[in-house]
């Protein structure tokens, strides 16, 4: 057949696939590699991506954290970023965002949710963005873009306004396809925003998850664990923090999924390196992941006291759920046994 026509051929049927809606991304270019760093910043967030000359930062750490958070963008080198991405408008997300944009010389876009902040590292970020003229884009759920051989699609956040104007469900959640190899960025999400994002049909199966809201209770739903089905989980936590990040009712639920568990306040700075196909871990302290615990804790439903395993299959909603710490807690508030799990 000649040439031109077959060439007439596959403009016609990309015409066709990209007006249906559907994207067809170009294989991963040989010998490239995705590195996602996830920085060792205490009680805060700031990863960064990075595949060749691209780079992309996901939060930028805590109020006076600026020198670390640029001492470890110097360590890899950046100087420029295609996207800085700030999740929602906690000091301990964008708290030295301001110092990344005014060092970096160049940044081609700020991605942020359509939510403002009084706090005043939400006001330097803001003059530092005017300042050196970068664009500022909110982002739709469901827009995907390009960045060098991956694919960026945001999950979240789905709705305009939050009950309770929680600034944690504001956040925009990343998914991110490298090859065979996909990537979950969830801020501070929380239950809600999870819920709409599995109710909005989203595909979130992914390799890594960057835990929510740094192991709370109120986020890592089994649902929506369930969904993601991670093969490794991150975790943004301080050491000894006052939260008591992770919680231990997310780790359970963690746990569950089987995914090996990094934690930046056990591992430090923890990096997957991905080829396309498959992921190694680095991690900047000697400590093997978090391995499944013995089953200590026991989950009660509220409504019909009955005590179940975590792994049991009749488990209740989140909602009506208590944890227990040790079985006879369970007995001693009047909880009986599930007669399917046996704890």
């Amino acid at each position: 057949m000649n040439k031109k026509i077959i060439a007439g051929i596959l403009v016609v049927i990309v015409t066709v696939l990209l007006a249906l809606g559907i994207i067809i991304y170009p294989p991963v270019t040989q010998g490239v590699q995705l590195q996602v760093i996830v920085f060792d910043v205490g009680q805060a967030d700031c990863t960064l991506l990075k595949m060749d000359d691209h780079a992309m930062l996901i939060d930028a750490g805590n109020t006076g954290q600026d020198k670390l958070v640029l001492s470890y963008l110097s360590e890899y080198n950046i100087t420029t970023l295609d996207y800085l991405v700030a999740t929602h408008p906690h000091a301990d997300h964008i708290g030295s965002m301001a110092s990344v944009v005014n060092a970096m010389d160049s940044i081609g876009a700020v991605i942020m949710p359509d939510k403002s902040h009084t706090i005043q590292a939400y006001e330097k970020l803001l003059v530092a963005i005017e300042e050196k003229d970068i664009p500022l884009t909110i982002p739709t759920p469901g827009q995907v873009f390009q960045w060098g051989d991956a694919s960026v699609e945001v999950l979240a956040p789905n709705s305009p306004t939050y009950k309770n104007d929680d600034l944690n469900e504001y956040s925009i959640v990343l998914r991110v396809e490298f090859g065979d190899t996909s990537f979950l960025f969830t801020g501070d999400a929380g239950t809600i925003s999870e819920t709409e994002q599995l109710n909005a049909g989203f595909s979130l199966k992914s390799d890594v998850l960057k835990v929510g809201h740094h192991g709370s209770r109120g986020s890592s739903t089994q649902q929506y664990l369930a969904a993601v089905a991670p093969s490794y989980a991150v975790i943004c936590c301080g050491a000894d923090n006052s939260y008591g990040h992770p919680h231990a009712e997310a780790m359970t639920r963690l746990t569950g999924t089987d995914a090996a568990i990094y934690r930046t306040d056990q591992h430090g700075t923890v990096i997957f390196t991905s080829d396309g196909k498959d992921i190694t871990v680095t991690i900047s302290r000697d400590t093997p992941p978090t391995a499944r615990p013995p089953e200590t804790e026991y989950i009660g439903n509220k409504n019909s006291k009955v005590l179940h395993r975590p792994s049991c299959g009749s488990l209740p909603g989140e909602q009506n759920r208590v944890y227990f710490s040790t079985y006879q807690e369970a007995i001693d508030a009047g909880y009986t046994p599930c007669g399917n799990c046996k704890p």
